[in-house]
């Protein structure tokens, strides 16, 4: 038994007639009889009753059709499920980023494109998200200044300045730009090690010969943002982090303007993935901020 031979019984079958089955299949009608009789030889049983041009079907070849009926049915079913996983009808991404705003606007737009794909959004600080790249947790990430790897490509996606974070009415609050020594004398709240900004802010004050003493260390942005509201102290977050809360006031800081720069990065064999070529896609014709 070949799938050949299935193939030309189930023309057969469903046509009434060889020249008929011959035609669906885009072969001779010599061909069609040859591959059916081969299949009855092969299993010693008749499938089909000839009568001139036209066959009916045996209770054997009726038990078969119906069998056979099945097999192509759900093979027409994977051909529709491949078919559309090709053109992105369905699929599944797992994205991990190191802050929310840049990585959702970028969805927004893939899912616009893509509703049938569904998305896991893994979000953790700069540590957590190349870990989760780089050990196959997610297929693709949104990340900050990320380190360069041969294993690594990287797209442009933004960039951002890093902003003193300060309490509305505060004496820093009505400057256009403050610069890093002017933030020496306050009190300061920092992001917790393995985070970007931190990591940024530090490499800035190491060049500028400049020490800051935090009063609080926060494990995120929105704790950032809430103890500097509660005036414990003045913090840090990058221009599109800050939310329209009243209660506090975001400075650009001079020396750490075009600071940040997210980038979309991934393993460089999961290129072939068609969810992550069509992120990639996106990203690169829709930017989601002004460069």
């Amino acid at each position: 038994m070949s799938y050949s031979q299935l193939r030309a019984f189930d023309a057969v079958a469903r046509s009434g007639s060889f020249s008929r089955a011959a035609d669906m299949l885009g072969v001779t009608q010599p061909a069609v009889s040859l591959q059916v009789a081969a299949l009855e030889r092969a299993y010693r049983t008749d499938l089909l009753t000839r009568k001139g041009a036209t066959v009916s079907l045996t209770a054997d070849g009726a038990t078969l059709f119906g069998l056979t009926r099945q097999m192509f049915g759900v093979e027409a079913e994977i051909e529709d499920f491949l078919g559309s996983s090709l053109k992105l009808q369905r699929g599944h991404l797992r994205f991990a980023a190191d802050g929310p705003h840049l990585a959702l606007d970028l969805l927004a737009a893939f899912r616009a494109s893509h509703p049938g794909v569904t998305v896991e959004l893994i979000l953790g600080n700069a540590t957590e998200t190349w870990n989760a790249l780089l050990q196959s947790a997610a297929d693709i990430a949104m990340l900050a200044n990320p380190p360069e790897d041969p294993r690594v490509a990287a797209l442009p996606v933004a960039v951002q300045d890093m902003m003193l974070l300060v309490p509305r009415g505060h004496a820093l609050a009505k400057r256009g730009e403050v610069a890093l020594k002017d933030i020496v004398a306050e009190k300061v709240v920092f992001r917790e090690h393995g985070s970007n900004t931190q990591r940024t802010l530090e490499r800035a004050l190491r060049k500028q010969r400049l020490h800051l003493f935090p009063v609080l260390t926060v494990g995120s942005r929105e704790a950032m943002i809430e103890a500097v509201s509660r005036r414990i102290g003045v913090g840090f977050v990058f221009d599109r982090e800050k939310n329209a809360d009243p209660r506090s006031v975001a400075v650009p800081i001079r020396e750490l303007r075009g600071s940040n720069r997210n980038m979309l990065v991934y393993l460089k064999p999961r290129r072939r993935r068609r969810t992550v070529a069509a992120l990639i896609e996106i990203a690169s014709k829709q930017p989601v901020a002004a460069q």
